[in-house]
């Protein structure tokens, strides 16, 4: 049989590959835990005693109910179309067509779904840049009283936390400025699930005060992929005694009338496992983290395990991430490297690897790594890496149309070096991961953006939003 996705995977998989990197369960390992039953034989449908997502009334009400306690929000929605779908029914609970909302301009792509989706605009915030690490941490708390300033018809804003570098934002602060305006504040949790089961990791956005999250189980708990949680905090239906009922619409509208069971089954068993081991077994993660990075410092590897900066509140100590620009080496070289030695990464950039660790992984899991790593350190970088910074614009591009104008737009597809003058079009544009946009589609390209994106993607980063040819989409003029 023709089957070129069913042998693409089980040629990965046959590799052996140690996997550093999503979903969290590490190809099923705290799985045999789960039941007695395979997963393919919990793939039923809404049969009598199954209850229904789109209407809970019985088992998935039951176990929605559990998973808000134990994430201390007011309600629970599973979501089995992954934190996007959740992102984008949030927003439209929240905000109207119109309605200004403040967003970070590192926010993951999904947020221009949401935009188009509830037709609201957006504000963005351009986060604080790091120039001696290259890297965009988040928006400082001064910034969003500047933007609430500016813009004191607001409806509120969307932050991630933590980002893909495990870096978390001043939230509880920025909460409270919010608070003080009437102004929403929505969380982008998706890498952030297992915060709330540790008291050394950073304050969730529950802790935090949040009116609306989303968190990834997939990512970083035992879920299966697309697994993910919609919340509403506790304090929120005080201050908008609707938002539940809208929250409750689009889950419906954005979830599929065929939900996955293997999918809510595991975010089921996520919650109870976590419930029960969490801190116990997210104690002995942090064990072997510690014991990992001061091995790889005596590789000459920097882990940035002191990083700190202003805006940054705390960094989630389970997100390993290791710069290795110091070693000539650019992330995606080392990321090669890595890959040859046997581990898998989750994603890397010009400086850094990003590696994903959950509590499935093991003790010997970070002794091979430790091992693997050794190639980098031994590795005859380019020394004119070393030392290298990005062409960074940090200018936020001038929007011409508004998200929902451009994705409306015709469009034509032309090479991405003859884009300069032109409005993004159809679908937003940057490097992945992480699935930052450069561009949103409405927006005017510079020579400086293009610059920057043709710079990342000729040091060997994959640039998302382009046609297999490479072409960027443009509205037609």
């Amino acid at each position: 049989m023709n089957m070129p996705l069913v042998n693409g995977l089980t040629e990965y998989i046959s590799r052996n590959q140690l996997p550093f990197h999503i979903p969290g369960h590490k190809g099923g390992r705290l799985f045999p835990e789960f039941s007695s039953f395979s997963l393919a034989q919990m793939d039923l449908t809404e049969i009598s005693g199954l209850d229904n997502l789109q209407s809970p009334e019985g088992i998935i009400r039951e176990a929605q109910q559990l998973a808000a306690k134990v994430f201390q929000s007011d309600a629970c929605f599973f979501v089995v179309n992954g934190s996007t779908s959740g992102i984008h029914a949030m927003m439209m609970a929240a905000f109207q067509s119109g309605d200004q909302v403040m967003i970070p301009r590192n926010c993951h792509k999904s947020v221009w779904g949401g935009l188009i989706l509830s037709g609201a605009e957006p504000v963005f915030i351009q986060p604080e840049y790091d120039e001696k690490r290259c890297l965009y941490t988040h928006v400082s708390p001064e910034r969003v009283e500047q933007a609430i300033h500016e813009n004191p018809n607001a409806k509120g804003m969307l932050i991630t936390n933590p980002d893909y570098y495990g870096l978390c934002p001043q939230l509880t602060e920025i909460q409270r400025i919010l608070a003080l305006h009437g102004m929403k504040l929505l969380v982008d949790e998706a890498h952030g699930p297992h915060l709330i089961f540790h008291p050394d990791l950073p304050p969730s956005a529950a802790q935090c005060n949040a009116d609306l999250w989303v968190q990834s189980a997939h990512k970083t708990l035992p879920a299966l992929t697309q697994a993910a949680y919609l919340h509403v905090g506790n304090h929120t239906n005080a201050l908008d005694t609707h938002l539940m009922e809208r929250v409750t619409q689009y889950h419906r509208l954005l979830q599929s009338t065929s939900p996955s069971y293997p999918i809510m089954a595991s975010l089921d068993y996520a919650r109870a496992y976590m419930e029960e081991q969490g801190e116990e077994t997210l104690d002995k993660l942090l064990e072997y983290l510690v014991w990992t990075r001061k091995e790889l410092r005596t590789l000459g590897i920097d882990t940035m395990e002191s990083y700190s900066r202003p805006e940054v509140c705390q960094i989630d100590t389970t997100r390993l991430v290791l710069d290795i620009s110091e070693l000539g080496l650019t992330g995606f070289q080392g990321e090669e490297i890595l890959r040859q030695a046997g581990i898998q990464v989750e994603m890397s950039d010009s400086h850094r690897l990003v590696l994903v660790c959950t509590v499935a992984d093991r003790r010997e899991d970070f002794q091979s790594l430790v091992d693997a790593c050794k190639h980098l350190s031994t590795h005859i970088g380019d020394w004119e890496i070393k030392g290298r910074k990005l062409t960074i614009s940090r200018e936020i591009p001038r929007q011409m149309l508004s998200p929902k104008e451009a994705f409306a737009g015709k469009v034509e597809w032309i090479s991405l070096k003859h884009a300069m003058g032109r409005i993004c079009g159809g679908t937003p544009v940057g490097p992945y991961p992480p699935g930052i946009p450069k561009y949103y589609p409405g927006e005017l390209i510079t020579a400086s953006g293009l610059e920057e994106l043709l710079e990342n993607q000729g040091q060997g980063a994959q640039l998302f939003g382009l046609s297999e040819e490479g072409k960027i989409s443009v509205i037609l003029e």
